[in-house]
């Protein structure tokens, strides 16, 4: 890809206008304060960093390309539930056995499917951590080896296991090229968060391009329902085809990344050139080449057995009585202490290791937590989106006797809303300022669930059903773009990619939480009254947790104008 470098220091003296907050300097004309404006503000003084002029092919491009990777892993997800029975039939095993089959995937990147309640045909999904690490490591690689080398690689073996598992006839074979498939996009993802936040720099190409990483997410899902239907009802080998599929839409982000995505020094200052981690004045830190192993398996180890307890509390018979549980409980946050102990050792106390720690703990509470909060609105939108897709699949195939196909038949308004609200992200982001879009987000994923709640189990379709299927996607579809957009520009240049791992650990950690609990107040209220009533309790619950958000929006961010003046606006309030 040609372009043309433009490196510019970085300065506090900043054109400002009225959006924002911000005041206009009057000595300083329209058009030079319009061009400071639109360029992120880089927190050192004394970073040369290097901005790209590219041209509008170029940027749709580049943002194509890279937002193919959530496109994937949505496809992968939604097809892959509706094909199990398809492969159970081909394998000759149960629905059971041959879920790990689908599941592998999922469970690669961060998301499991485990069958729930009385009917095997029903499951839901549930993430959990055991290669949550891999995001978080990933990150850590992509600043040694390049944003854009990590990338292509874990498309290309992704690419490479979806063909194989096209061909492949042996089920535990599948299962295990179906998780390295997965593994691959774990690499992509924190990359591709990256080459986003370092690549776009203006406005409003940038909250564009963010937003256009939404796009991928619910066009998968409404490719892989109307795809993962076709094959469900074609011959016993669909499934091969569908890998097929996929693999082919690997392809086009290999070859569109060889030549749309910037080379990482075109856009990285040279290695060493940002040092602003405490008590390394030298970038000794920033220098090393090593990967902070021990954490990677102390957070790793910690995570999958708290959720496991989590997971398991929910579903044997005795609960959090269980013998086993609370012990296991307990290991796992020891070991998250542990974690956070040993990072804050790697950050702080560079003299006795020059092991860069794969999280800076510091990051969590700069500029006053407000990207803990970000985090924070993420995943509790999250947690409600989760839940309505959990929640209706068990109210239309377990109380109301839907099969799956005729439940996902009911499901394809959210998907499609999901497409329309990401594009309205692209109009309404320059012009609406953020904490409006996100309360906006939250209220309406809530006001989903909220109608499930109330209704009559047996009302028209179109009276309660249809718009929570309108409303349910505007959480996620509205707050992943901005708080990517907010939290990006909050973090330095060599934190882009740690920021991606960040927040898809912290979306696929509350989907955990939620999906866990959802099914521990489901089966706990339907035990002494009904499934119902079970389903109501847990609908308002998920509506209680989108709710929350607001509470955190008008606490971190009520004095912040638009996703794009975020940092902005926060060095104005300290000012």
């Amino acid at each position: 890809m040609e372009s043309k470098p433009i490196t510019r220091e970085a300065s506090n003296d900043e054109g400002k206008d009225t959006k924002g907050g911000i005041e206009e300097s009057p000595s300083t004309s329209t058009s030079e304060t319009t061009a400071q404006e639109d360029v992120m503000a880089i927190p050192r003084d004394s970073v040369i960093v290097p901005s790209l002029l590219l041209s509008r092919m170029q940027k749709i491009m580049l943002s194509g390309t890279i937002s193919v990777t959530y496109f994937m892993m949505s496809l992968s997800v939604g097809s892959g539930l509706l094909i199990i029975p398809v492969m159970a039939d081909y394998f000759d095993v149960s629905v059971l056995a041959v879920q790990w089959v689908t599941s592998a995937y999922q469970l690669a990147y961060g998301w499991s499917v485990k069958p729930l309640h009385s009917i095997p045909s029903v499951y839901w999904i549930c993430v959990e951590p055991h290669w949550i690490s891999g995001l978080l490591v990933s990150g850590r690689l992509a600043d040694l080896y390049g944003r854009k080398k990590l990338y292509l690689l874990g498309m290309l073996v992704s690419t490479i296991a979806n063909v194989i598992s096209g061909v492949i006839p042996d089920r535990i074979a599948l299962t295990v090229f179906r998780a390295i498939a997965g593994l691959g996009l774990s690499i992509s993802t924190p990359a591709g968060f990256g080459i986003i936040g370092i690549t776009f720099r203006e406005e409003p190409s940038r909250t564009i391009a963010f937003a256009a990483l939404g796009v991928g997410t619910p066009l998968g899902a409404v490719v892989g329902e109307v795809v993962g239907g076709l094959i469900a009802g074609a011959t016993r080998k669909g499934w091969q085809y569908l890998y097929f599929l996929i693999a082919g839409f690997g392809i086009l982000p290999i070859i569109t990344g060889i030549f749309y995505i910037p080379s990482d020094e075109k856009t990285t200052p040279p290695r060493g050139q940002l040092t602003d981690i405490p008590d390394d004045p030298a970038g000794k830190m920033e220098k090393s080449r090593k990967v902070d192993w021990t954490g990677a398996g102390l957070i790793t180890v910690g995570l999958s057995l708290l959720l496991f307890s989590f997971t398991q509390a929910g579903l044997v018979d005795e609960g959090w009585k269980t013998p086993y549980v609370p012990p296991v409980f307990s290991i796992s946050v020891i070991l998250i202490i542990v974690f956070g102990i040993w990072e804050y050792h790697l950050e702080h106390r560079v003299a006795n290791s020059n092991v860069p720690p794969i999280v800076r703990l510091s990051v969590f509470t700069r500029h006053k937590w407000r990207i803990t909060a970000i985090l924070g609105i993420a995943s509790f939108d999250w947690m409600g989106g989760c839940g309505w897709v959990y929640l209706t699949s068990v109210y239309y195939q377990d109380l109301l006797g839907y099969s799956p196909l005729k439940n996902a038949v009911h499901l394809p308004p959210a998907p499609i809303t999901g497409i329309i609200c990401s594009y309205l992200v692209t109009l309404a982001a320059p012009r609406i300022t953020a904490p409006v879009l996100l309360a906006l987000g939250g209220i309406s994923t809530g006001l989903a669930n909220a109608l499930f709640a109330f209704q009559p189990p047996h009302s028209m379709y179109w009276v309660h059903k249809f718009f929570g299927a309108i409303l349910h996607p505007f959480g996620g579809d509205l707050t992943i773009p901005i708080g990517s957009v907010m939290i990006s520009n909050l973090v330095d240049d060599d934190e882009q990619n740690i920021a991606g791992a960040l927040f898809q650990v912290a979306l696929q950690i509350a989907g955990t939480l939620d999906l866990c609990l959802s099914s521990i107040i489901l089966t706990r209220i339907e035990s002494m009254h009904d499934l119902l009533e079970g389903l109501r309790i847990s609908l308002w619950f998920n509506a209680a947790c989108c709710w929350l958000v607001l509470v955190i929006i008008f606490l971190a961010f009520r004095k912040i104008g638009l996703a794009k003046d975020v940092a902005k606006a926060i060095r104005m309030v300290k000012e």
